[in-house]
């Protein structure tokens, strides 16, 4: 019964995201392929990888039968002397019953001790060997051999475990310096049978491109409309949801792609017979089904159907079937390191898939992820409560510690006092909801275990037989009574939870022009947002403009236009791909005109920067001014500085607009009319927004967005998150008592000036009082 409801409700989502149906013409162009990820470099991570370590192979087994970890390139690093990561790789019946090897090709540290440094391997829950850290120099490709028996058809799962110590350095600042990082195009699981991609399933096993990202192409014969994008949009949300990758780009075209990948083609019944005979395949059944794709590693998924209602029909029907079990064990999957958590509950670190392990190191680090609801208020009204169970050893030094951070801020620390070794059955640590934001929250507890032994530092005398500490996976966080209101912009909770977009709630998805590199970013945004709320969204599609007034919530793609003449078909034709193909090192040559300069006039900011250069400037010296004055800028300061403590923000946090350096500008704010929220994303072009939008995507950046507005900087790449300078309320769902008060609580806690001027009246109250009573009444005296 449970598990009918579970594709019940989800087959209702999908019916939420459908959209409407129209006429497609014109012809599509290629879209310009993606930069490359910033981080990583062709063909591994090295750029001459020396040769890799032979070793016991299957027969048959080659490199274009590698199997990939679903995980993104991120994922792949091991750090400090004691680490642990998971990854998923699917197989089908066959190369289960084949086996084959676990490829490891990894890269590791000039600091780590070759003599003690290992990396265990488990497959399944078995035990699959073990091999040594012992490469500096270059990448080097261990390889496991894996018995059948071990397997298993759909996702397996691979534990990987680095311990490994510093060279010359015993203090706790050296153990940052030690890691392990394996390669992602090298990595994976060496089969003798190739994937054959005639089944959805097969789908898990399509590789990576040269950027390490899950291409998928949308091909849809004719012009790029909003009728078929809406009947592109569950067809696509499905899979993406279905491949559970937070890698994915999305391209769209009129023809089929080249390397690893999926293209995904419409095959609607008024435009779509030629496409297919095209692609050489006119005897595809009606529905949604899977294809092998006519280059090596590459799948087509088709959808042949009459209209939007035989789309959604076919959908539900993979949902409910084929796509069911790949479904529940992978984005329904829990423990894979993040906890969702809701008000009241208690959560334990086993639900995240970690497992209690003796450390014997100098500092013990372990990493969750906490997702809290989209709607959380953060503010000082109540904690979140780490419950440990632990133990330390005796003689550890008098600075031993556990520190707990929050999203990379430290908030909060125990010291471990007894010297002689003590144990933690459920010892409440208090964790401030201010550090926490709508989303997803990265928590690590930071154990440090110095002795006496390390200042002497020699590493040839390490016992790592005896061990300093014992983390144990019944360590919970208690989540207490929550705020509920939902408060934007907050990129944070867009970014986390999808929201204000998820939850079924009808949205419009507004592309200003329809060529393939805006229409692309467009579909890559939808596609990462479906993974956030981790369900289908309900968004109608439109080319154009967002219209005001009706009260819906936008996600625009706005790119101005770099091309004067588009032809007499005006936005639904486009140039041709040389014309955009740009090369990488023109795309990231800065720009010597300030855009603002030649845009008609300064913004309301640039006006108020510029009386602020001015009056800085006209200043008189610090010196010169009286103390009054004096007093005045320190307060003032001292007031920005405590804001910025209460709120956990950084210092040196920059203000870049968008103009000034950015290639893509990602900002939430209230729609003219006042009834919903719009977010933009902005570029000065379409090959602008389609770059900046891959490098948004990027599940390192995606996870760092937070504030109001944040930024890709085209020198660099990088992210720039500003603060919302203020915020509204756009949701308010549950009006009890017990939630208004948790509310007010929260305002209070962000507006505590109020509680100084309510000392300060109440003292002159009290004083004018006094001043009246005292004259009136006189003064009593005993003679």
């Amino acid at each position: 019964m449970a598990k009918t409801r579970f594709f019940e409700t989800l087959a209702i989502a999908f019916l939420l995201a459908s959209a409407g149906i129209g006429r497609a013409e014109g012809l599509v162009a290629d879209s310009v392929k993606p930069l490359l990820d910033g981080t990583a470099l062709t063909g591994g991570l090295l750029p001459q990888p020396v040769e890799a370590k032979s070793a016991v192979q299957p027969e048959g087994a080659i490199a274009g039968h590698l199997v990939p970890f679903e995980q993104p390139a991120d994922a792949y690093t091991l750090s400090g002397e004691d680490d642990v990561a998971i990854f998923t790789f699917a197989l089908d019946g066959p190369q289960v019953s084949a086996g084959g090897t676990l490829n490891l090709a990894y890269v590791n540290a000039v600091s780590v001790l070759p003599d003690t440094a290992k990396v265990d391997v488990e497959i399944n829950g078995h035990d699959a060997g073990s091999f040594a850290v012992a490469s500096p120099n270059g990448v080097r490709t261990e390889k496991l051999r894996v018995a059948p028996e071990w397997l298993k058809a759909g996702r397996n799962v691979v534990r990987l475990r680095a311990r490994q110590h510093h060279r010359v350095d015993c203090s706790l600042d050296a153990t940052y310096e030690l890691w392990t990082k394996f390669d992602p195009a090298l990595t994976g699981f060496a089969s003798a049978v190739p994937s054959d991609f005639t089944d959805f399933d097969s789908l898990l096993a399509v590789r990576r491109n040269a950027a390490h990202r899950t291409d998928l192409r949308l091909v849809i014969p004719g012009a790029l409309t909003a009728e078929a994008l809406n009947e592109a949009a569950p067809v696509l949300q499905a899979l993406v949801l279905f491949l559970n990758r937070d890698d994915v780009t999305v391209s769209v075209a009129d023809k089929s792609g080249a390397g690893p990948g999926i293209d995904i083609v419409m095959a609607m019944d008024r435009s779509g017979a030629a496409a297919l005979a095209d692609l050489g395949l006119s005897a595809v059944p009606r529905g949604l089904s899977v294809q092998p794709g006519v280059p090596a590693g590459r799948a087509t998924v088709v959808m042949r159907a009459a209209g939007p209602g035989d789309v959604n029909a076919a959908v539900l029907a993979a949902v409910k079937g084929p796509m069911a079990d790949g479904l529940k064990s992978g984005i329904f999957e829990k423990g894979r390191g993040v906890l969702a958590v809701e008000a009241g509950e208690r959560r334990t670190l086993k639900e995240t898939g970690y497992e209690t392990r003796v450390f014997s190191g100098r500092l013990s680090r372990t990493d969750f992820a906490v997702e809290m609801p989209a709607d959380f208020y953060p503010a000082e009204y109540a904690t979140i409560d780490l419950r440990l169970h632990a133990a330390t050893s005796p003689g550890l030094a008098q600075t031993a510690q556990l520190l707990v951070r929050v999203n990379d801020k430290v908030v909060t620390s125990y010291p471990f006092r007894n010297r002689e070794g003590q144990q933690f059955d459920g010892k409440r640590i208090e964790l401030p909801l201010r550090a926490f934001q709508p989303g997803l929250n990265r928590v690590e507890l930071l154990a440090e275990l110095p002795v006496a032994a390390d200042a002497a530092c020699r590493p040839q005398e390490r016992d790592d037989g005896k061990p300093r500490f014992i983390l144990l996976d019944t360590t919970a966080i208690e989540v207490p009574a929550l705020a509920r209101v939902g408060r934007l912009p907050d990129l944070a909770a867009l970014a986390g939870k999808a929201y204000p977009y998820g939850g079924g709630k009808p949205f419009d998805l507004v592309i200003d022009r329809a060529d393939t590199q805006s229409v692309g970013a467009g579909l890559t945004v939808l596609s990462r947002l479906a993974l956030s709320a981790r369900a289908p969204l309900n968004a109608k599609i439109a080319i154009g403009t967002p219209v005001q007034g009706a009260g819906r919530d936008a996600l625009v793609i706005s790119s101005r236009n770099d091309f004067a003449e588009l032809g007499p078909a005006n936005k639904a034709a486009f140039p041709s791909a040389s014309d955009v193909s740009a090369s990488l090192a023109d795309l990231l040559k800065p720009d010597p005109v300030v855009t603002a300069s030649v845009s008609g006039g300064a913004s309301g900011n640039e006006a108020a920067d510029l009386l602020q250069a001015f009056h800085n400037s006209t200043a008189p010296p610090q010196e010169e001014l009286s103390f009054g004055s004096r007093a005045q800028l320190w307060l003032s300061a001292a007031s920005r500085s405590f804001g910025r403590w209460l709120s956990y923000e950084r210092a040196d946090a920059r203000t870049v607009p968008h103009g000034e350096g950015s290639l893509v500008t990602l900002s939430q704010m209230r729609a003219p009319d006042g009834l919903a929220t719009w977010t933009v994303i902005k570029a000065n072009s379409p090959r602008d927004v389609d770059a900046g939008v891959q490098r948004l995507v990027e599940p390192a950046v995606w996870r760092g967005l937070q504030g109001g507005t944040a930024s890709i900087e085209t020198a660099g790449l990088s992210l720039v998150s500003l603060p919302a300078a203020e915020r509204y309320v756009a949701d308010l769902s549950d009006r009890s008592p017990g939630n208004l008060r948790r509310v007010a609580a929260a305002w209070f806690s962000d507006n505590f000036q109020i509680y100084v001027l309510l000392v300060l009246a109440c003292l002159g109250v009290f004083a004018a009082w006094l001043g009246l009573t005292v004259p009136r009444k006189g003064v009593r005296s005993d003679r």
